[in-house]
């Protein structure tokens, strides 16, 4: 802690601090009660600080919670779980809203971001940047809290890359860890009057980094320069309102989750007893995983029933409450060269179909589609049938399987010509558009829809997913198994009885189509992936479109994703888009699901809605007997276990 006449000086600011939050609360008020906004608007530049007034009071008392919950912002909810550490950043001026009324706490903390709130917590004066990366300038707004973190060594060793900071780049856990720890070495060695390079005054990084994180599922997989950084972080508390049993290493970090980890920061530095209170209540949700603590036995079953059915080779994957917890894979992903793990890349048949929703509604969340407009808004050219002229073909429509459309077969070309040729001819049933009664499951129907989604967004799929969804969850998937990165990961498909129904290296070959929506081909059954990889998407749904926090999807897209047909379908099933879904089954009061089978595949994935319990069943080689609820029963029977071994006690 600061000695001397800095004491008075922290006691000035505190001050003008206290007068600051009183400021922000009025401004606030004025922004909400005059525009009535509730949404998030887009930031003002960070360098804008809030207005501190030349004189304050003499005296004031500490920040209470009274006082930071004087501070409202219109997207903060109090039952926000990172509520009061933003309200705590932003009195003590760390942290900024945008300049109307909002903070952002879902978009992404940027590096400049958390160099500049780190900036603000150490008191220095900036120095003057010397332009030593390429990509920041002198007159950038983060220019001088820039220069005083490389003063202050804060990146350590493997920040820069060839002289790039990247500072709209996010930043990840990790690289925040690192930034989190050297920060309180840095003020440490204020403190003890050394050089900010002598860390021998600090607390000691952990001497065996890799066996500490040994306790976390993926602590494997933190950078060897970043270990000890992060080791430290966790020791700490600094992470705790974002890390539980696994640490996403890679994963970006929000600006809640940011505020959360300064003010625990702030808690170790300061000693203030606010910030104390607040960290000390930061826990992220950990899942006590039945699963992982009967691996044993459910593995065992997992053989068991790949052995009854025949499965060449399975994998399995799980989520608790929302969480990813577990995996499971027996046999074969190429027979006697190959053993299955649940990182193997499959082609998942009709589980496509829930990617392709997922990218509809990325394009909405976007504002690029309109899920009720007709989709000759998209290929240029009026498209309807004209039996309904008042009812669109829409996607909505065909991300329900009602868009009227025949039911063609496989062998009708899904080339861009000869699907407008099809819009444009009028080759429509006499059913209503949209309508239950018109429902007709339709693999052609899923073809035009990615091709829609695709022309609309002016991109591939696999990069429109890609950007807003794979790469952050880390996820290697294609609809086309050529595009997949660890080709070496893709699955043999064999017949049930032992025929290849898709080598690995046919699949090699499958490369995605000249431009984007020129080949509708891939999106009724190309997706490529594997079990771990999509049980990360199911727990996206069973979050509400948020993954670790992360918000990746609008609540209003999953709910739309979720929402079904009120009408019974003839096979006791219920249509929502394009999600399936069930009532009492597997003992669950409601699962969304979907079903996926071609060439030798057999598959299956499914979420409890209320309970965020989940499973993703990918086979290969079984036979394709189904259970009474009409599931594939080499799936469905590891879906029972699984449902019940998680139940709750009654």
């Amino acid at each position: 802690m600061h000695q001397g006449n800095r004491t008075k000086k922290r006691r000035g600011r505190l001050n003008r601090l206290l007068f600051a939050c009183l400021m922000a609360l009025v401004a606030a008020n004025i922004v909400t009660y005059a525009t009535g906004r509730t949404g998030q608007d887009e930031p003002a530049p960070l360098s804008e600080t809030m207005p501190l007034p030349e004189d304050g009071p003499e005296e004031v008392q500490p920040l209470t919670l009274e006082d930071i919950r004087a501070v409202t912002f219109t997207d903060v909810a109090g039952s926000d779980p990172w509520a009061d550490c933003i309200r705590h950043m932003a009195c003590r001026e760390i942290m900024n809203g945008s300049g109307s009324g909002a903070f952002q706490p879902e978009n992404l903390m940027t590096r400049a971001g958390a160099v500049a709130a780190l900036f603000r917590m150490s008191g220095a004066e900036a120095p003057e940047y010397a332009g030593s990366y390429s990509d920041v300038q002198a007159e950038d707004w983060f220019a001088g809290a820039l220069a005083w973190a490389m003063k202050a060594d804060l990146f350590g060793s493997d920040w820069s890359r060839s002289g790039i900071f990247g500072p709209q780049e996010p930043v990840t856990r990790a690289q925040l860890a690192v930034m989190l720890v050297r920060h309180r070495e840095y003020m440490e060695s204020k403190t003890d009057g050394t050089d900010a390079a002598d860390r021998s005054g600090s607390p000691p990084l952990p001497e065996d980094a890799a066996a500490y994180l040994e306790g976390y599922k993926d602590g494997g997989s933190v950078p060897e320069s970043c270990a000890p950084y992060v080791a430290r972080a966790l020791q700490d508390g600094l992470l705790d309102g974002m890390v539980s049993n696994a640490v996403y290493p890679n994963l970006p970090v929000n600006r809640g989750q940011a505020a959360q980890a300064l003010t625990a920061l702030a808690a170790l530095e300061t000693g203030e007893p606010l910030a104390a209170e607040l960290a000390e209540n930061l826990r992220a949700k950990t899942v006590v995983s039945a699963a992982a603590a009967n691996h044993d036995a459910m593995q065992a079953k997992v053989d068991e029933i790949a052995a009854k059915y025949g499965a060449v080779g399975l994998q399995v994957a799980v989520m608790e409450d929302g969480e990813v917890t577990d995996s499971f894979a027996c046999g074969w992903a190429t027979k006697n060269t190959a053993p299955m793990t649940a990182d193997h890349k499959m082609r998942v048949a009709s589980l496509s179909k829930v990617s392709v929703g997922m990218a509809a509604m990325v394009l909405r969340d976007r504002g690029v589609i309109d899920l009720d407009a007709s989709i000759g808004n998209y290929w240029g050219f009026p498209t309807r049938n004209t039996h309904y002229p008042d009812s669109p073909v829409s996607i909505r429509s065909l991300l329900s399987h009602t868009s009227s459309i025949p039911l063609y077969g496989d062998d009708v070309s899904r080339s861009k010509s000869a699907v407008a040729a099809k819009l444009q001819s009028n080759r429509y049933n006499n059913l209503k558009p949209g309508s239950v009664w018109s429902w007709g499951y339709n693999n052609y129907g899923f073809s035009v829809l990615g091709m829609t989604l695709e022309l609309a967004g002016k991109d591939y799929l696999d990069n429109i997913l890609g950007e807003s969804l794979w790469s952050v969850m880390e996820i290697d998937a294609a609809f086309e198994g050529g595009e997949i990165q660890a080709s070496d990961k893709l699955v043999t498909i064999y017949r049930h009885g032992g025929g290849v129904g898709r080598s690995a290296e046919a699949q090699k070959n499958y490369k995605r189509p000249p431009a984007p929506g020129s080949s509708g081909s891939s999106f009724a059954g190309g997706l490529t992936i594997s079990a771990n990889d999509q049980i990360k998407l199911l727990s996206l749904l069973a979050n509400d479109g948020t993954y670790q926090g992360l918000r990746l999807l609008s609540a209003e897209s999953v709910a739309l994703m979720e929402t079904r047909f009120e009408q019974i379908l003839s096979d006791g099933t219920y249509q929502a888009l394009p999600l399936r879904s069930q009532d009492a089954i597997y003992g669950r009061d409601r699962l969304y699901y979907h079903t996926g089978s071609a060439y030798g595949v057999y598959n299956f994935m499914s979420y409890d809605p209320e309970t965020g319990d989940g499973i993703v069943v990918l086979s290969s080689g079984a036979s394709s007997a189904k259970d009474g609820n009409g599931i594939y029963a080499v799936c469905g029977n590891i879906a029972q276990y699984f449902y019940a071994l998680t139940a709750s006690p009654s």
